[in-house]
């Protein structure tokens, strides 16, 4: 008989958190799912799934995930965590124009929940042995492209995470890796000219008035590019491939739209793919002094 594994999904109340949690149930795993109260459990009961109403930004509310995950568990102890919640409009636009407080309110998000569901469950990974950690980065640590630099940053610091216990964990037999999709066609994509403009509205007034001119253009073909999204069962399907392999990657690279991304800044170096990308997106020159 096969044994029965656990696994735990953030963010599954919807796209790649929910796809993720689907695809491992049909692959046999026994999943729990954290959701936001907003959100309805029922497709995921529906599908045998067991979403739990979690706050990743408060201890107090991840401790209470623990306590109903390790009752189910019991002695099997928690075989995988995928992190896959995240945001990234609240501290949308020019960095320059972000407030400290939306900074924050999205770190409390991406990097402190992140972190904190690890340290948290890291008890009952033990208690499993060789168990999997995934974090869902983004493709944007390669191309921090403009208006999404603070996400970029956040993501940057969960690849953090996950290389430091790669040189941690290794002593408990637990491997942890990252994935960097690109554009998926989820709700945090949606609406994305109208979400923009609503950006805009929400910098000050100076900053709008020193970049919106000159963005305008290379926006309006990042705007064009997201056309080209992935659907996240893509996605799942290669975090699947890393929960699979016998040594999991230090990353995965996921999207239709990214897939030629490593091979092209290995042939050209960091400094000429960057001139590349900057050329592409039409980004405009500075003024002559």
């Amino acid at each position: 008989m096969k044994e029965q594994k656990y696994v735990l999904v953030t963010g599954a109340g919807t796209g790649l958190g929910y796809s993720t949690a689907i695809l491992l149930k049909k692959k046999g795993w026994k999943v729990f799912g954290t959701i936001i109260p907003s959100q309805s459990p029922d497709d995921l009961k529906a599908n045998d799934i067991i979403p739990i109403v979690t706050d990743i930004t408060k201890q107090e509310s991840v401790d209470e995930l623990y306590e109903l995950v390790s009752k189910e568990v019991g002695d099997k102890g928690l075989a995988a965590l995928i992190n896959v919640a995240g945001v990234a409009e609240v501290a949308g636009g020019i960095i320059e124009g972000v407030t400290e407080d939306r900074v924050r309110a999205l770190f409390e998000v991406n990097f402190f929940g992140t972190l904190r569901m690890i340290k948290t469950f890291l008890p009952l990974m033990r208690k499993y042995g060789p168990a999997r950690i995934v974090n869902v980065s983004s493709s944007g640590v390669r191309v921090p492209t403009a208006f999404s630099g603070i996400y970029a940053i956040s993501k940057y610091a969960v690849e953090g995470i996950t290389n430091a216990m790669r040189y941690e964990l290794p002593i408990f037999g637990i491997q942890s890796t990252s994935i960097e999709p690109g554009a998926m066609d989820t709700p945090m994509t949606a609406n994305s000219k109208e979400n923009m403009a609503k950006t805009w509205e929400r910098m000050p007034q100076h900053v709008k008035d020193l970049y919106y001119e000159k963005l305008k253009i290379p926006l309006e073909y990042m705007n064009d590019m997201i056309k080209n999204k992935s659907p996240p069962e893509m996605v799942a399907k290669v975090i699947l491939k890393a929960l699979n392999a016998r040594k999991m990657k230090i990353r995965y690279i996921a999207g239709k739209d990214v897939q030629m991304m490593p091979l092209l800044q290995k042939m050209l170096g960091e400094n000429l793919f960057e001139k590349m990308l900057l050329k592409v997106q039409k980004m405009p020159k500075p003024d002559k002094k």
